[in-house]
Formats: structure tokens, sequence, C-alpha cells
């Protein structure tokens, strides 16, 4: 692309992507206006000044006068030269002739890296004020294969110390010799306690983290520790024995006597705040960088709904197929009202590289289940319907305008927001079906083809929203309370008449109890059964004795009618001021399984009773419109796809709601410990499996008032055991969603004790070579019994361990044991890429290094299992897959029991021998291009 172009060269290479050019400005521009035109990413860097080209020769006299002073010394430090790439061993060379030279010549930053791994160096550190180097380091670094890590130091709007300490933290878990000592000088010197070098057995031994750090180690942490419990306790014999002989003196106690009680609330309210942050979450979005050109060929297959083909939306997604390779491009209109399953069961979807959904843009009423979207419904059947014809096509489900990715960002489409959250649903019910969700902005601009293409394209993240802005990924992230809100008591109070549906039952007891606390005149509590519910009356009684008046009514709030009544009935002494909607129904009923009818039911009494009230109440000044949503609407659950998709609509309105200048809040609760519908012995027990711990409604009731009063539009609280939660829920496929927790972020879980192992290895060991895949068959047997709580019997070998009962939970569960007993470190989708005792049992085999012979059977499909997740089909193109296809028929010709004629053997290798030279030397280079 220089060409001929004067005075233009290359002035640095930084990585294998990375190249610097200089010259004449208009002959720069024009070398990245050619560069921008073929697809590459290139820019102008905005210096006023030349270097590293034929414009420093101008300067030559002047620099060499100007550096004449420079005394270079000897160092011991290695000192490598960018200029000639290699290590400089006497640094007395570093005189004003090579500065000058150092600036004119080209900088061969990459072959200089290179030349530092070659002598065995592994860590990097990029000391400046914003890493610019660290791309070109982390590249030439994976082209020489070889382990090394990249460290920055400062970045951009991080400058200060914080940065420094965990760029100096990162580069201690690198191997750096770090003096912590210095970093954090103290009098006497902090006491530093080295790790254990040995395996660790399931638990970390060192503090995780610290709410206050104690200088002095743990005495003075003890000490502390009775101090607050003799305040907590107002024991003052406690307290004197704490402080000891000089403080406490029974004078000393007397004096802080008076002060023990507010201390003692302090620390209450101090230690409850802390539990509600450890509690509280949000969902984030993360810009990504833009997609360098993607390519996506093959045939693909469009639903949309009738009347629907011309909609932008599916214009835009059929130009940025046609525009990124893809081979041909079918729309298939569909009657998002009246669809059928086997109507689009029977839809032809062999061979295709993609199917795209964009079903969800027609938001009419279905017309028999006003309460659910057409394009809802039709979406659940259309995935059904793929389900049941077996597609082996990825399904991408596309919105426009169902999510906002911030406060610039305003959600237009909240109806189309209920696909969302039936999606993360089918997500886990469908893995292997289901691509994940793309939102397309209401706005298109040039770069949208190239983004919608990219994110079709085969990759992990799977819930996307498409802005001018960039691309943005969903991510889930803590979000403690910020100081300013630790109010003891919050500012919003209760006033007029406060609507809570569904207010009779366990959640609307609480919450009515706690508005008459503050005060509120006027509760209006409403259910199916109004007065007639399971104590009523008592409530009534109890809450009008804390002062308020109550008024309960027998309301359906899947009726939209009786919804609007029951706000136009409000009496005019006590204005309805505001509504919290935590009314609903639970069910449990898989994507596969799920009518229209249950939608209807499901959806009816939450998010179209949520949609009723916010179309009754906008023109009303209202100070806050509630929302109590579930966490199945936020990270999905399995068999609760219409739950899901009600509450997270839930979410979606409370952005559409603060868009227009309405108050909203919504709360996606985890398991309430005492009411709710998840509130038995038995569900709080199953979550506490799954990782998800039963909250205390006092502190849910503190949390909701904090985010009531600080404006929180969305939030989440939920107690998560994460090192349980992360590994069941990403079972059977990654959820990027979770990577931004810090708790997923730590080593996985770590293999059993060397003990445990050693007495596994050494029985599979004494036992004949010939018996030992039995033996393995066994042992898997024995722990899928286990973790099923059934016996050994109940196991056959060859039957699927779905149809036994395995889900993500106990999948993982029966891997830990697993890895426990075997030191192996497994993945979590191991029992679904080995669906049986047999077939898991041959990969553990293949694993543990014991082939049973030159050609045993474990060898082998270890091998199968290793070429199929190394390799796969996007990679290459149809023809090249052709060849690949005939090459592994002869393949399967050669290891046939029953290839006896001559015949069989020749017609295997035909397609070989018609192959031209050029055919023959791409399989070799698609066969044995990788290791």
């Amino acid at each position: 692309m220089i060409g001929d172009r004067p005075g233009v060269c290359v002035a640095a290479v930084n990585g294998p992507s990375s190249t610097v050019i200089s010259g004449p400005p208009e002959h720069v521009a024009a070398v990245v206006a050619e560069a921008e035109s073929q697809g590459l990413r290139a820019r102008v860097i905005d210096v006023g000044y030349a270097s590293h080209g034929p414009q420093i020769d101008e300067l030559h006299d002047l620099l060499t006068e100007r550096l004449a002073d420079i005394a270079p010394t000897r160092t011991d430090v290695a000192f490598y030269s960018t200029v000639t790439a290699e290590r400089l061993d006497d640094t007395t060379a570093l005189d004003t002739e090579y500065w000058v030279t150092n600036l004119r010549q080209p900088v061969r930053f990459a072959d200089t890296i290179e030349a530092l791994l070659a002598d065995g160096y592994r860590l990097f550190i990029e000391a400046s004020p914003h890493p610019v180097l660290n791309l070109g380091m982390e590249e030439t670094i994976e082209r020489a294969d070889l382990p090394a890590t990249v460290v920055p130091t400062l970045r951009r709007d991080h400058g200060d110390a914080a940065q420094l300490t965990r760029a100096a933290a990162h580069a201690f878990t690198a191997g750096a010799d770090v003096d912590w000592r210095r970093w954090f000088p103290a009098d006497p010197t902090p006491r530093t306690v080295d790790l254990p070098t040995y395996a660790f057995q399931r638990q970390h031994h060192w503090l995780e983290r610290a709410a206050t750090p104690v200088a002095g180690g743990g005495e003075q942490g003890a000490a502390e520790s009775q101090l607050w419990r003799a305040v907590e306790e107002l024991d003052l014999g406690l307290l004197a024995e704490t402080l000891g002989s000089e403080e406490g003196s029974a004078e000393a106690v007397r004096a802080l006597e008076p002060a023990l009680p507010v201390l003692q609330g302090w620390r209450r309210r101090h230690r409850d705040q802390a539990t509600i942050d450890s509690w509280r979450y949000r969902v984030t979005w993360k810009h990504q960088p833009d997609p360098t050109a993607p390519e996506l060929g093959g045939a693909w297959l469009l639903f949309v709904p009738s009347g629907h083909v011309e909609h932008p939306a599916v214009r835009a997604t059929v130009d940025a197929l046609t525009a990124h390779g893809a081979d041909g491009v079918r729309l298939h209109p569909v009657q998002t009202g009246r669809v059928r399953r086997n109507e689009l069961a029977a839809v032809d979807t062999d061979g295709l590289a993609g199917i795209v959904n964009l079903l969800a843009l027609d938001e009419e009423p279905h017309p028999e289940h006003p309460a659910v979207p057409a394009g809802l419904a039709a979406t659940t059947t259309l995935i059904q319907a793929l389900g049941d014809n077996g597609t082996s096509a990825p399904l991408h489900t596309v919105t426009q305008g169902a999510v906002s990715t911030g406060a610039t960002d305003p959600l237009t489409h909240p109806l189309q927001a209920h696909v969302w959250g039936l999606g993360r649903v089918a997500a886990l019910e469908h893995p292997r079906l289901w691509a994940g969700l793309i939102d397309l902005p209401a706005r298109f601009d040039t770069h949208i083809h190239a983004r919608l293409a990219a994110a079709l394209l085969p990759r992990e993240e799977d819930q996307t929203a498409i802005r001018p802005t960039g691309v943005h990924t969903r991510r889930f992230t803590h979000a403690p309370t910020s100081p300013a809100t630790h109010r003891a008591e919050p500012a919003w109070r209760p006033e007029g008449t406060t609507l809570i549906t569904g207010g009779t039952g366990g959640i609307g007891a609480v919450l009515a109890r706690w508005l008459a606390h503050r005060g509120a005149p006027h509760l209006h509590l409403t259910s199916r059964r109004g007065p007639d519910a399971p104590g009523a009356a008592e409530l009534a009684a109890e809450l009008t004795g804390l002062g308020t008046t109550v008024t309960i009514t027998a309301c359906d709030v899947s009726d939209a009618d009786g919804v609007r009544r029951l706000v136009d009935d409000m009496p005019d002494e006590h204005p309805l001021t505001a509504v919290i909607h935590a009314a609903g129904i639970t069910d449990l009923t898989s994507v596969a399984d799920l009518t229209t009818a249950r939608l209807g039911e499901v959806l009816g009494s939450k998010s179209g009773a949520a949609w009723t009230l916010h179309e009754a109440t906008r023109g009303m000044e209202l100070s806050a419109f509630v929302m109590f949503s579930s966490g199945a609407g936020v990270w999905g659950s399995g068999q609760q796809g219409a739950y899901g998709a009600a509450n997270h609509f839930l979410d979606a309105l409370a952005e559409h709601r603060r868009s227009q200048g309405l108050p909203a809040t919504t709360v996606a609760w985890g398991p309430w410990a005492e009411a709710g519908m998840s509130a038995d012995p038995e569900s709080l027990t199953y979550f506490k499996r799954f990782g998800l711990l039963p909250l205390g409604p006092e502190l849910c009731v503190k949390a909701l008032h904090q985010a009531v009063d600080a404006g929180d539009t969305t939030l989440t609280v939920a107690n998560f055991d994460w090192a349980r939660f992360t590994p069941t829920f990403t079972a059977q496929r990654p959820s990027p969603f979770l990577d931004d927790i810090p708790e997923n972020r730590r080593e996985a879980e770590q293999t059993g004790s060397a003990a445990e192992t050693g007495a596994f290895r050494a029985e599979l060991a004494k036992t004949p070579a010939a018996q030992r895949l039995g033996f393995l068959v066994q042992h898997v047997r024995t722990y899928a019994a286990a973790t099923l709580g059934r016996t050994v019997e109940d196991i056959p070998a060859a039957q699927p361990f779905q149809e036994l009962g395995f889900d993500s939970l106990t999948a993982v569960q029966l891997r830990n044991q697993l890895n426990a007993t075997t030191g192996l470190t497994l993945p979590a989708t191991v029992i679904f890429d080995h669906p049986t005792s047999e077939a898991l049992a041959a990969h553990l085999r293949g694993q543990l290094g014991d082939d049973g012979g030159a050609a045993g059977e474990g060898t082998v499909l270890a091998a199968l299992d290793k070429w199929d997740a190394t390799y796969g089909t996007a990679e290459v193109d149809e023809a090249a897959r052709r060849r690949i296809v005939g090459r592994l028929q002869v393949l399967v010709s050669k290891w046939s029991p029953a290839q006896e004629s001559p015949e069989g053997g020749d017609s295997a290798h035909s397609d070989l021998e018609a192959a031209s030279a050029d055919d023959i030397f791409d399989l070799i280079s698609s066969e044995f291009g990788k290791s």
C-alpha cells in the first residue's frame, strides 16, 4: 500500500497486526484511506512531528549537536535494543549516534519481544500512563505459543495508586518479586505470610476479603471482635475485660456506658447494610470493540411475522446477511396468532448455516390470549418445532428496542422484552439450538450490517444490543449502595393510598406491615379472594391497630377491566400515590411443553397486570411504582419460560417508564426465607443446592426501601453462593453474563485430596488391563447412583444420563466427585459430552493415560473427542468440508468390521483417486495443519 509514495515508510512493527507508518501527512492519509477500503483497521495518529523515517535525515546534524552531551555507562540490567532486535551487551554504545539512529530507523518492537522470549523472559511490564503496546506484545506471545504475561501499569483515567497496586498484584501473581512490606509502610513492619505451595484442599488458606484491615495480626482482630460483642450485648464486664487494665478501669467503663446503646445501634445498622450490599446486583451493558469484516457463508432462513416482511429490522437482517457472505437468504412469513407447531416443524431446515427469528416484532395481542404478544407465542412455538425436527442450525432471535443499555438509550418496545426472558430459559433447556438474543436500535447507521453479521457468527456472547454507539453485551455486576444512601431513615414515605397487588399473600402482608409502621395513611390490598383469603381479617385488624386504614378487595389482576375500575374507584380523600405490584403465579413447565394458554395465565397476573397498571396510572402523580420480579427474568431458570418472560418484562417496563419521566423500580428477588411462593422447606433446600440462599424478610424490606428512596430503576437482590451457582448454571453452556462477577474469576474447583486420588489410582493400577474399562464403568455408575440417591443397579451402563434424571445441577455434582477421586480436571459439560457411563468411562481411561494397548478403545475415543473439540465446521468452507467428509468416509470404511471384499476398499478410495492435486494438498493442510 505504501507503493512509491514519497517519504512514506514503515516506522514501527509493534506486533503481528500492528504496524506504524510515517511520512508526509497527505501521503500517510492516502495509505490509511486505502487500508480502510480493503477492510483493514487504520487511523492517523495525532502527532505533529516526524520520527523513524527519512524526514529525520534533515534533522541529523541538529540532533547530533543537541544530544552531544549523552554519556552512556555500563549496567548490570539486560538491555535489548529495538534498533537491532537483540541484546546489547555493552551499554556504553548507547551514545549520541545510537539515539540519532534509533530515531531514524524503524522500531523493531515485535522482533525484540521475540528475542526476549527466546532468551527465557516471561513477564513483560509496560510502564506508561496508558497501555499502547500491550496488544502487540500479547499477539507476539500468542504467535510464539509460549506462556508469558503482559502487565500494564497505569490506564487513562485510572492513574492513581489503586491502579498501580492492581498492576503490582498482577505482576506478583505472574512471578514478580514484589516487596509488599515497602508497599504498605508501617511501624512496626507488617508481618508477611507465605501462601502454601502444595495443592489446595478445597479451601483457601488466605483471607479473601476483610471489612477493615487490622495491623498487627489476628490477636488484635480477636480483641476487636470481643469488643463489639460487649457493645452488642451491653456487657460492661466483658467491655472492661476487653479494654484491659489501662482503658478498662471502672471509671472509664462507667463513662462509656451511656454511649453503648448508640454504638450498638450503629454496629447493627453497619452489619445489616454490609449484608444488603452483598445481596445487591444489577444488569449492565459492556461495550465491545467493533468487528472486522465478518464473513458468514451458508444458507440462512428467517422467520418473520406476516405483514412485517418490509419491516426495517427484517430488511436490515437480510442486508447484513447478503453483504457478509451468506449464500442465500430465505424468508418464511408466519401468521403469529394462528401458527401451529407441526406447521413450523415441517419447514425444511436441512443444511442451514443459521436461523434468524424475528417473530417478536409482532407486538399485537394473541387473538385468544390477549395477555400474550403474538410474537412471543409464535417464538415459543418455533422453539418447540425446531426441537421436534432436530435441526442442527443455531437459532438467533432478534428484537428492536427491547432493552436499554443506559440512561441515554430509551427502551421503546417493552412488549418485545418478553422474548428476552423466554430466551434465557430456552438457552438452558436447548443449549445446542439456542444461539442468542440480539436487539437492534431504533435508528440504523452505516455500521449496522457489519455489527449484526458479527453477532450472528458462532460465539459465546449470547445477549447483545447493537446501537449507534457500538456493540454492547449484557453483564451482571455487584451494586453496593453509596454511602449517601446509608441514612437511618430513608426519605421516601407512603402518602395517600398505597395499592398492593397480592396484598394478602405472604410477601404482600410483610409489605403492608412495613408500610403501616412507616405511617401509611391508607393501604388498599388486593388478591383473588380478597377479604375471604386466609388470614385477611387478622391482617386488617393488625394494620388498623398500627393506625392505618385498610381496604381489602377481591380483584383478579389479570382482568384488565377490573384493574382499571380498581384504580378509578380510589377515594378522593386518599388519592392513589404509590403502587406495589407483588401479585403473580409461578409455573414449572419446560419451553417444549409450554402452551399459549399457560403463557396467558402466567403473563396475565404479572406482566399483563403491570402493563394495565402502567396505562391506568400514567397520568397520576405517583411517588412510587414498584414491581416485584424474580431471578428467573434476570438470569433464567429451567422450566420457568413463562415466568421468566413475565418477570423480565417488568424490568423492561421500569426502564420504559423512566424514559418517559415516570417513577419505576423493579426488584428481582432471590428466594425469601419466610414468605413468598418458594418459602417452603423443600423449595429452599433445592435453591440452596443450586447456590441461592434464602433472604430474611426484614432486610429485604430495608433493601426495597433504599432502592425506592435512591430511585433505582432495576435491581436484583439475591444471596448467591457463587462457588455452587456458577458451575451449575454453566454446566451445559458458558454464560458471559456472569463473567464480571469477581467471585467467578477465582480458580476453578480444586481436585480431590492426594490420599483419595492415590487410592483410586492404585486400585486402577492393580486391575488387569483387560478389566480396567469395566472397573471405570463401575466407578462412574457408583458415583452416578450416589448423586441421584439410587443404587448402582438403577444405573444401566448404556443408558444416557439425562434419561436417568441428571440435570445441570447433578451433572456438576457428579463431575466434582469424579474430579475428586481421579485427580483429573474434567469440564462441567463432561457428562453431556460423554452421555452414558460406558462413554464416560472410556473418556476417563484416555484422560488417565491408560490406553490399554496401542489401539485401545479409550485412546481412540479420547482422540476423536479431542479432534471434535478442536475443529469446528464454521472454520472451513463448504468445499473443504466436502473433502474432509470424503476423508472421514475413507476412515469409516477402514474401521468398519465388514470390509472383506476388495470392491469395498476400491470404492472407499474413489473420492481420493478422483481428487485433484490442489484438493489433496488442501485436505492435508486441513487434516494436519493443527496439533
